[in-house]
C-alpha cells in the first residue's frame, strides 16, 4: 500500500487478529485486514476512531468510557511496534503504516 490519491488522502492499513476479530466479523481465530482513509494531519487516534465507529462491539472494547484513552483489553501496535516505544496515539500516520490490533492475552 503506498502512494497519497487525490486531495491528499491515503489508506492505511488495520489489522485486526486473534480474538479480537469477533468484534469486527471473525470468528476468534484468524486475522482480518482492512483499509482506512487517511488524511495528512490524521493521527493514530483518529484513524482507530473512525475504523472503531464502523464496529460498535469494538469500539466498546477499544476505547475507554468517557474518555479518548484506550481500553485496556485491546494492544495497539504501529507498524510491528506497540504503542509507546515508537509511536503514540496522537503520533501522525502517513502513507503505507499499518495499525495492528490485537487482543491481550491474560492468564496465570
Amino acid at each position: 500500500m503506498s502512494g497519497t490519491a487525490a486531495g491528499g488522502r491515503f489508506p492505511v492499513k488495520v489489522e485486526v487478529m486473534a480474538w479480537a476479530t469477533t468484534f469486527v466479523g471473525g470468528d476468534g481465530s484468524d486475522r482480518k485486514s482492512f483499509e482506512v482513509e487517511a488524511a495528512p494531519g490524521d493521527s493514530v487516534r483518529s484513524v482507530l476512531k473512525r475504523f472503531s465507529a464502523r464496529f460498535p462491539a469494538l469500539n466498546d472494547a477499544l476505547w475507554d468510557r468517557g474518555s479518548a484513552d484506550l481500553g485496556e483489553h485491546i494492544e495497539v501496535a504501529v507498524n510491528d511496534a506497540l504503542l509507546g516505544i515508537h509511536h503514540t496515539l496522537d503520533t501522525p500516520v502517513k502513507a503505507g503504516d499499518e495499525i495492528l490490533l490485537m487482543g491481550q492475552f491474560m492468564g496465570g
